[in-house]
């Protein structure tokens, strides 16, 4: 009997409690939303406090300047703090504008043969002056004077351009090295335009230009203008991606230029690249072929320059990130300028049988761990690792045939 009215009163406090549904998920889902809006709106105040000091903390880089001839340039005798990635270096010109270990005067002739190096980011340098290709290369031939004419975005009409200016102004010059890679054809194709006979040149608006941007890398740049803290979320899936590239999956859609294991600027090498689409999505209006050609006639002119002076050119290749997953060390690129240098070049260095090498070392297991070895990852330049391999390759051809003064024929300023 007792049993009974325990189990009835038991029942009837069950039956008294209200029924479980879905009203406990829906408070979850909830206070989840409220947490999410409260963290997103703090974010975006933080982020834009974070803005406003960045914003009176800058400085400006004044160092570089549009130029009337090569389109940009270096200020003179210019000093700042430069930026690639999470990476900071100190950043000086010479009296020429060309980045130099300090700021220094460039006399008009040195008793040292002298090089001038020309090139584009590479010879540039994304990193500190000691670990760069000219920094190199000049630490180890104290008994040599070179200038670095290498900046960011220069092809073979901003060399010719470039060794111009320094000629004209009456500099001493021994050799001219011009370090090329396969971008150069894209940017004499559908970046650079002639705009007069001497040789100067504009390049084409930003709101002219076509990036090849995808949705992923879209919302990213939102996401990490507005909410820095939430924006924390990509870098786990870099750590992912980049994981995944030591394992052989070639993929980086980061950027404004499209995944840099596959950059359109680089592929005209190794495939059907697009040719309607205008920079950086494109090789409009020129195409490949006129790109190519136009390459060649530029250096064929800065060669023709040099001749009248008895100044010898070299040729240096190196590869782009691209090339080393598609290409082969003997690509079209090698082999249209191993035919141009031919009674033209004191010295033709490629150096992509080198990278190629060391990918190969790369264990069946991991066979990406080249990239993280040469590159700074998540981009195309080279890290230090990589900056060596190419300053080798000169170091060793320098060594092997030393530069030497030409002899002074009264004919180095004013001619063209």
């Amino acid at each position: 009997m007792t049993t009974n009215v325990t189990e009835e009163q038991d029942l009837a406090a069950l039956g008294s409690q209200p029924p479980r549904g879905p009203g406990k998920l829906v408070l979850l889902l909830v206070s989840l939303a409220f947490s999410a809006a409260v963290f997103l709106t703090l974010d975006w105040f933080h982020t834009a406090r974070l803005l406003r000091a960045l914003h009176r903390t800058s400085q400006p880089d004044l160092c570089r300047v549009r130029d009337p001839i090569r389109y940009h340039a270096l200020k003179p005798n210019c000093e700042f703090t430069d930026y690639w990635g999470a990476d900071s270096y100190k950043f000086y010109t010479n009296s020429l504008g060309f980045r130099d270990e300090k700021i220094r005067d460039v006399p008009v002739a040195d008793p040292r043969p002298r090089i001038l190096l020309l090139g584009d980011s590479f010879v540039e340098g994304k990193l500190a002056w000691n670990k760069s290709i000219a920094g190199r290369i000049a630490a180890h031939f104290p008994q040599y004077d070179f200038l670095n004419g290498g900046l960011a975005g220069y092809s073979p009409s901003n060399y010719l351009t470039t060794a111009r200016m320094v000629l004209d102004k009456g500099i001493d010059i021994d050799e001219v090295i011009v370090f090329l890679d396969n971008s150069a054809v894209q940017h004499e194709a559908a970046f650079y335009r002639d705009i007069d006979a001497n040789g100067a040149v504009t390049g084409i608006g930003y709101e002219q230009q076509h990036p090849v941007t995808s949705w992923y890398v879209k919302v990213r740049g939102w996401v990490s203008q507005h909410f820095v803290l939430t924006a924390q979320v990509f870098r786990l899936f870099d750590r992912v991606q980049r994981f995944l590239i030591r394992y052989g999956y070639y993929q980086l859609p980061m950027t404004n230029f499209g995944d840099p294991f596959d950059y359109e600027m680089s592929a005209w090498t190794y495939r059907k690249v697009n040719e309607s689409d205008v920079f950086p999505a494109g090789y409009a209006p020129l195409g490949v072929e006129a790109g190519v050609a136009k390459e060649e006639a530029k250096m064929t002119l800065l060669c023709q320059e040099l001749q009248k002076r008895n100044i010898p050119i070299s040729v240096v290749l190196y590869p782009h990130l691209g090339q080393l997953v598609h290409d082969t060390a003997e690509n079209r690129q090698v082999q249209l300028f191993r035919q141009w240098c031919r009674g033209r070049c004191k010295r033709f260095i490629t150096v992509l049988p080198a990278f190629y090498a060391a990918k190969e070392q790369c264990p069946h297991g991991r066979p990406g761990c080249w990239y993280p070895q040469l590159f700074v990852v998540g981009d195309i330049h080279f890290n230090a690792a990589g900056n060596a391999m190419v300053a080798d390759a000169v170091i060793n051809s320098l060594t092997e045939d030393p530069p030497g003064k030409r002899p002074d024929d009264g004919n180095t300023a004013g001619h063209r």
